[in-house]
């Protein structure tokens, strides 16, 4: 991992907001800048200098991992708020950024009170917007387990079977595979409660004539991918094939304009339209997509009103869906790399409706 052209990223940040130094204690972010994914522990990175603040649980392992960071050891009497304000006293920071949406009311409380400068709230996302090549190979190894886990599961799938059984199925071949766990809490949602967009896996049995809609992915070196695809068991109803190609059909418009340049408020128009024009649009409530990453859900969001132009090196989910209260629903997603003319598709599974 390039970690000197991430903090980099951060003191380009310090300087745009007029601050000194930036205080990161979430758990992605402190992975995506020291290879920390913990709870406990802190990064503190300055104009000058960069640390990694830990206990002793974690203090021997971060030093034998990082030469470009001072690994400083939290202990009793060396508590976060002395060790910050020694580096404050030290390198005359008044100013001190902090991740204002990640942290809890109380613990901004706690360092506002403990710590001798001024806190001000930054946003840290769009740093992890760019993927590098690393990044990109993670998230490509964690798209292909994805893949594979889809089509294992079909194979299993039988009528009467609970979702949750299915969920459970799915969780056991991913780490098999050599993931180290699921991206998020697996959706499978049969029959009616395909009409819930985050219906996750209940003991509902699933039955012939029904669309099951998968909504999983796989967690690889901490790096996440998220796949939907919908299934029928046996023949489903005329207006539940319909809807299907509908989305399908709105997914394949969004991915041939993706490239570098065009704005995500395009892209979500794009796939919005045809299911507007099917007559669905109502049934369509939620974004066209999101980023992904270290977190399933990141920068950028790929929403009707974002004006922000698709850059090279981000990778985007687009997955639209048409939900009929009381009847039914589907969703297929994508994850998608994008490169200068076009979007390449990570999850490679079938679009195609499969009756099992």
């Amino acid at each position: 991992m390039d970690y000197k052209s991430r903090i980099d990223r951060v003191r380009d940040d310090i300087i745009i907001n007029n601050i000194d130094a930036i205080l990161v204690s979430s758990p992605h972010n402190k992975f995506y800048l020291g290879g920390l994914y913990s709870g406990s522990g802190y990064i503190f990175i300055t104009q000058y200098s960069q640390y990694i603040i830990v206990d002793f649980r974690y203090y021997e392992e971060v030093k034998m991992k990082n030469n470009i960071f001072q690994v400083l050891l939290l202990s009793k009497d060396d508590t976060i708020d002395k060790i910050i304000n020694s580096i404050i006293f030290k390198e005359g920071i008044v100013k001190v950024g902090f991740e204002g949406q990640e942290v809890t009311f109380d613990f901004y409380s706690m360092l506002v009170e403990v710590l001798n400068c001024k806190l001000l709230s930054v946003d840290l996302s769009k740093i992890r917007g760019i993927k590098d090549k690393d990044e990109i190979e993670y998230i490509t190894a964690a798209c292909k387990i994805a893949d594979d886990a889809f089509y294992h599961i079909v194979d299993f799938i039988k009528e009467g079977m609970s979702e949750r059984k299915i969920e459970n199925e799915l969780v056991r071949f991913i780490k098999e595979q050599g993931g180290q766990k699921e991206s998020f809490d697996t959706i499978v949602a049969s029959g009616a409660r395909g009409a819930l967009p985050h219906g996750k896996a209940s003991e509902k049995q699933i039955k012939k004539g029904e669309l099951i809609t998968l909504d999983f992915g796989v967690r690889y070196n901490n790096y996440c991918s998220d796949i939907t695809r919908t299934v029928a068991l046996g023949h489903c109803n005329q207006e539940l094939i319909q809807i299907y190609e509908i989305v399908k059909s709105a997914g394949d418009a969004a991915i041939k304009e993706v490239k570098q340049g065009i704005t995500l408020g395009d892209i979500d128009y794009t796939a919005r339209s045809v299911i507007e024009r099917s007559g669905y649009g109502e049934y369509f409530g939620h974004n066209l997509g999101h980023g992904l990453g270290v977190l399933v859900h990141e920068y950028p969001a790929v929403s009707p009103n974002n004006t922000e132009p698709l850059k090279e090196g981000m990778v985007i989910t687009i997955e639209p869906g048409i939900y009929l209260p009381g009847v039914g629903g589907v969703r297929i997603e994508e994850d998608i790399l994008i490169t200068k003319d076009k979007g390449v598709s990570l999850t490679n599974s079938s679009r195609e409706l499969i009756r099992i």
